[in-house]
């Protein structure tokens, strides 16, 4: 079995990849796995027509959230994105597995997607739980748990559900020292990697979508190239 390696990330299932990682061994986890909505766009032909990979696996995302807690650090946090459809489920199974609820942040998106069409209001936010095993330490001033970042959109977006580098930043140096390891076991188009490349973290990634895999490699390794010229 192949030991797994700082700042690389992974074209596999997240499940069989963290079976490689030690307990106790990740300093902070900043994640956006499925969130059990069964998403899909009904415009045939858009870029992004393609549904998102067990978008409707509960038993995944239960079996997830107990090995992010095995191998998060005691006195550690853990940010990860939910839907409001769902969010009793990810609130329930996260307390059972031990981990402490502390906040639910909303991330104010600045700008209403298109979204679920039958609804009266169009959607402008995601929620992110926040939540410790232990007592984390927290970096730097009290904020509120309104955050305020616009989403990614245009030729910048290449991944439906992108977040912005700049909300994952805050995420990580919240939580972690430089030199820490950062988790992500639904990397999506890199962003947790790059935030950790800007804020001087390590990072651990999987993703099983090839594609995605693609250009989050693609995104990574172009970034680290305009870094190395700063």
């Amino acid at each position: 079995m192949d030991k797994i390696e700082l700042n690389k990330i992974y074209n596999e299932d997240c499940l069989d990849g963290m079976k490689r990682i030690p307990d106790g061994s990740v300093d902070l986890i900043v994640t956006d796995p499925p969130y059990l909505i069964n998403y899909s766009r009904h415009v045939k032909g858009h870029r992004f027509e393609n549904k998102i990979l067990n978008d409707n696996n509960p038993e995944l995302i239960s079996k997830y959230i107990k090995e992010c807690y095995r191998i998060l650090k005691n006195n550690s946090a853990m940010y990860m994105f939910a839907s409001h459809k769902t969010v009793d489920f990810f609130k329930q199974e996260l307390e059972d597995t031990g981990f402490n609820v502390k906040n639910m942040i909303i991330w104010d998106k600045q700008r209403q997607g298109m979204g679920d069409t039958s609804t009266v209001f169009g959607f402008q936010y995601e929620l992110i739980f926040f939540v410790s095993k232990g007592q984390p330490k927290i970096r730097g001033k009290r904020l509120s748990d309104i955050w305020s970042f616009p989403k990614v959109v245009g030729r910048n977006q290449v991944h439906q559900n992108q977040k912005p580098i700049e909300l994952i930043e805050r995420c990580v140096t919240k939580h972690s020292n430089e030199g820490d390891v950062v988790f992500d076991g639904f990397l999506g188009s890199g962003t947790t990697a790059i935030a950790c490349l800007n804020t001087n973290r390590n990072f651990i990634g999987f993703e099983l979508d090839k594609g995605y895999f693609d250009i989050a490699t693609k995104r990574i390794e172009e970034h680290k190239q305009q870094l190395e010229m700063i």
